[in-house]
């Protein structure tokens, strides 16, 4: 995949703590995955908001539900990967 390089300014704590945390992957690799989970958030964003326009927005048992099972998946997750 072609690359470009770019220039980005940020508070010197924060890039401290991406340096101490990317390891051998580097802070462009760091950087890169974080850009593509804003983008996967935002996009999700904009799915949820056209779904709500579409539909109407969930009510609360659909909102619980949901939470109930995310809450499942992640156990469930945690558990194999334990």
């Amino acid at each position: 995949m072609p690359t470009d390089k770019f220039s980005a300014t940020v508070d010197a704590e924060l890039l401290a703590q991406v340096r101490s945390h990317a390891g051998p992957r580097g802070v462009s690799a760091f950087v890169a995955a974080a850009l593509r989970h804003e983008l996967d958030r935002v996009r999700l964003r904009e799915l949820l908001d056209d779904l709500a326009v579409e539909l109407g927005p969930p009510d609360e048992n659909m909102v619980a539900d949901a939470t109930r099972e995310l809450g499942e998946l992640v156990t469930e997750g945690h558990r194999r990967a334990g």
